[in-house]
């Protein structure tokens, strides 16, 4: 058995906090912890660390990489980075290909598909379902996990149960995110459950259904990993739901009951599992309510004081404040898009910023100069790096590191100051077992 975690998508709904640079699945929204690797700890339930694959994307590899190490080389190892994004039926495809030619798996293995970025308690209840999908896909369906809807939501896909099989039921329809009266049909009918997203099936049968329905990304993944990979953007971009799901007929739900499951796909539904104070707030960081009820506010700096406001979502962030009423959380993805129209850099990245060396943090940024403050992890280098119109100005605060510059080698440690004037090649290596930490001011020339 393998799993392949999906660790790729965006999470716009959650913008301020998730970002193009920095999705959702690298947030620590519960237990203090990534989702993703909140991810990694309930799949170990089921298989070896070196039965985990992930899916992602450039942007976001050494994200995944650096959660990896926590946990085993080999999952580190087993981390597929499209050149593309592609939606799930092409990533998925990939990473059944690469366990053949690469993993050497049996076709008639069991995989299981989950999104990098639920919140699923108790572990035990997890189990339980997922023994049961495996049995089910081992007869050769491609499986669903349903979840038993608790309310009208809006923001899910449904799944409308056909014939009852026992432990599973065969898929009748599925329900793209319905109106809100419409889903208040499907709640009262008792016969549609939510679609979470995860998924279970032999690869042979998810590949004879490939052939059927997307035989286009068939025809491309058949050549081997090595050939899909270089030719990744040729797959046509496709959801596993539209593109096979939908389609098939060969496609069964096992029904969830008594599982708290969410996609904290939005604040209101991170507002829905949090625990809430007695007056239904839920609040995260530095926050000061008064008379304030059934709010969700999140500080991540600065000091949110709130008065007399109920019903409200407020998310606080280094360089944006998001406001709204509760409720209107699938708008944000409408912002998202008037945002990006705008090419402001708020929809990209944070002030923070992550790299394969570690990280820098914008403190100000001013017409021609910049203030940032790097943290590069022990033994990482940066690059060399020439800049023709830029000086620098370091400035060491903790921790020891090797500066070459031109032919020159400067060992710094904490207190040591050193310009790099303009055109000067340049690069830096932490030296020490701590993270090196610089401030670094940048001044723009005005001549050319």
């Amino acid at each position: 058995m393998k799993v392949f975690i999906l660790a790729g998508g965006k999470g716009t709904r959650l913008w301020p906090l998730s970002r193009e640079k920095y999705s959702k699945q690298f947030l620590r929204l519960i237990d203090g912890k990534e989702l993703l690797e909140s991810t990694y700890d309930r799949v170990l339930n089921l298989v070896e660390p070196s039965d985990i694959i992930t899916v992602t994307n450039s942007d976001y590899y050494f994200y995944v990489k650096d959660i990896c190490s926590r946990f085993s080389r080999e999952m580190e190892d087993n981390i597929i980075c499209e050149p593309v994004g592609r939606n799930t039926a092409p990533s998925i495809a990939i990473a059944c290909q690469y366990v053949i030619d690469v993993l050497k798996s049996n076709p008639d293995e069991v995989i299981f598909v989950f999104p990098s970025d639920h919140m699923i308690k108790p572990i035990e209840s997890f189990i339980r379902y997922m023994s049961i999908g495996k049995e089910v896909a081992e007869k050769g369906y491609l499986v669903i996990f349903g979840i038993k809807p608790n309310r009208p939501e809006t923001g899910y896909g449904y799944i409308h149960l056909g014939d009852n099989m026992g432990k599973f039921n065969i898929v009748n329809r599925f329900i793209e995110k319905p109106s809100l009266e419409k889903a208040k049909l499907y709640i009262k009918d008792g016969n549609f459950l939510w679609n979470s997203g995860i998924f279970a099936f032999k690869i042979s049968t998810f590949l004879e259904e490939l052939t059927h329905h997307q035989p286009e990304i068939y025809s491309i993944i058949s050549k081997g990993y090595e050939s899909a990979i270089k030719n990744f953007e040729k797959m046509p971009p496709i959801s596993i739901d539209y593109g096979i799901m939908e389609k098939s007929k060969r496609v069964a739900v096992v029904p969830v009951s008594n599982m708290l499951w969410s996609d904290i796909g939005s604040w209101d539904a991170l507002y829905e599992i949090r625990e809430k104070d007695e007056d239904g707030n839920v609040l995260i960081g530095d926050v000061y309510p008064l008379e304030t009820k059934n709010s969700l506010i999140f500080s991540n700096n600065r000091l949110v004081a709130t008065i007399g406001v109920e019903d409200l979502i407020v998310i606080e962030t280094d360089d944006v404040v998001l406001i709204t009423k509760k409720g209107n959380g699938q708008l944000v993805k409408e912002l998202i898009e008037r945002l990006k129209a705008e090419k402001r850099e708020e929809v990209i990245n944070h002030t923070e910023v992550f790299e394969v060396w570690g990280r820098h943090k914008t403190i100000e940024d001013g017409d021609h100069y910049k203030v940032r403050r790097l943290f590069v992890k022990p033994g990482c280098l940066i690059e060399s790096e020439f800049h023709r119109r830029r000086m620098e100005h370091w400035i060491v605060t903790r921790g020891l590191g090797e500066l070459e510059t031109n032919d020159k080698r400067y060992r710094l440690k904490e207190g040591d100051s050193i310009v790099i004037p303009n055109c000067s090649l340049h690069g830096v290596r932490n030296i020490g077992d701590t993270p090196l930490e610089v401030i670094e001011i940048q001044m723009e020339n005005s001549y050319n």
